[in-house]
């Protein structure tokens, strides 16, 4: 017995050092364990189970509320007492997963618990208190478990065919949901076709897909140059500010926003909603005439 208690220890120990994780994207509960037997399992009236000895921060476990000393009896439908069940079970998990553990607490309570897996690549991660960052992983998340949902339901789907019991069905499949992710509207003018006579002083460029989505806007224009003395100097225009709409119409590229001015003439006023360090603001330009005033 003493000898088995070693290698369970030993076995604690390596769990410990690698959270019930060996890859980098693999699914992450957070936990150190240590294998409970003999006299204490005794006593706690189990034949067995696992110890809670230690719980990261902000990992998944810790969200859940598992405490150190906590015992866990059973993950999904077994019975866990051993280390290599846990990290088999955890070997077949990815993050985003459910995780439904059997648990006794410290206060001799038997309590079920669910936990929604992490991913390893969060851990240690001095970014992971950023409300966008985490947005975007519980985002990729979601789409990882519905990705392997669908797989699932596909394999059982062949397997029915295989063994004949199901019919072929010759149908077409539904359409396919739009993905969420905001896309970049294509150009629709060609700047060189349209005979723009006012300036604002700026040069702009299309946002990327990446900007776009970060930005968490569709379309939009970055400012790459602020001539000095010009009327988006004047107006407080500065570089890197992405321009959303002009007189309230939306501009999804440098295209629109040309043919947009080409219907405007010196003097005019416009009213311009830009993005500044993640804050939305609206600025008053006043439109001068091309080639005058330092364009």
């Amino acid at each position: 017995m003493r000898i088995a208690g070693l290698v369970f220890a030993a076995l604690a120990l390596v769990l410990s050092a690698n959270t019930l994780c060996a890859q980098s994207d693999s699914a992450w509960l957070g936990v150190a364990l240590e294998v409970v037997e003999g006299s204490d399992a005794k006593k706690l009236g189990i034949e067995g189970g696992l110890k809670v000895t230690r719980v990261d921060d902000k990992s998944p476990a810790k969200e859940a509320g598992l405490e150190v000393g906590d015992v866990i009896l059973s993950a999904g439908e077994n019975s866990v007492t051993s280390i290599e069940q846990m990290r088999t079970l955890m070997g077949d998990k990815r993050p985003g997963d459910l995780l439904s553990l059997g648990v006794r607490r410290s206060n001799g309570r038997n309590e079920p618990m669910l936990i929604t897996l992490g991913s390893t690549a969060d851990k240690d991660d001095k970014f992971a208190d950023d409300a966008r960052v985490k947005e975007l992983r519980d985002r990729l998340r979601d789409l990882d478990a519905e990705r392997r949902k669908i797989r699932e339901q596909l394999d059982e789907r062949l397997e029915e065919l295989r063994k004949g019991k199901a019919d072929k069905e010759t149908q077409p499949a539904p359409e396919r949901a739009p993905d969420p992710t905001p896309e970049v509207k294509p150009e629709t003018h060609k700047p060189d076709r349209v005979d723009v006579k006012v300036t604002v002083g700026a040069s702009f460029v299309n946002l990327t897909l990446e900007e776009s989505t970060q930005a968490g806007i569709e379309g939009g224009v970055r400012v790459t140059k602020v001539s000095n003395g010009g009327a988006a100097a004047e107006a407080g225009l500065e570089l890197d500010d992405i321009v959303l709409s002009v007189d309230k119409t939306v501009i999804t590229g440098t295209g629109e926003l040309r043919t947009l001015l080409a219907d405007r003439k010196p003097g005019d006023h416009l009213s311009i909603e830009i993005v500044r360090d993640g804050k939305r603001k609206t600025l008053t330009l006043v439109l001068r005439a091309k080639n005058a005033n330092g364009r």
